[in-house]
């Protein structure tokens, strides 16, 4: 099953390598969606690191979401709080994302930490030229 022939893939139950054939899907982007499962509905996809609303505009022609009716065997414990929930969330200034054309998690924290080194620094050379006088 491909991307190609014009079929969705189920994120809920595809394969690393099912997934690694939609266009703009990875390997590491693929291992991500998989280990945030399941999938309640398509657009759970932007709680995952690398996927932007952007970018599940144009992934979600080919993805689909079949919420699987599995029951957890008796060894796993269900979780008291549901995996989305778990991540950490956006900075909002607003109704609006701060950061928001950063994609990636990372991109966003390395921004923030240049933003307050930039601060720090600042602070660093008042107290030296308050010092000189």
């Amino acid at each position: 099953m491909t991307a190609k022939q014009n079929s969705t893939i189920n994120i809920n139950t595809a394969s690393l390598d099912e997934l690694t054939t939609v266009a703009g899907i990875g390997d590491k982007l693929a291992q991500e969606i998989i280990h945030h499962r399941p999938y309640s509905k398509l657009h759970d996809l932007v709680n995952v690191s690398g996927i932007s609303e952007t970018k599940l505009e144009a992934l979600s022609p080919h993805l689909t979401v079949n919420i699987p009716k599995e029951k957890p065997t008796p060894s796993e414990k269900p979780s008291s709080q549901p995996k989305a929930a778990k991540k950490h969330p956006i900075t909002k200034v607003g109704d609006t994302e701060a950061f928001v054309f950063l994609e990636d998690r990372n991109d966003q924290q390395d921004a923030l930490l240049i933003i307050f080194g930039g601060f720090i620094l600042g602070l660093i050379i008042l107290l030296l030229r308050r010092k000189k006088h």
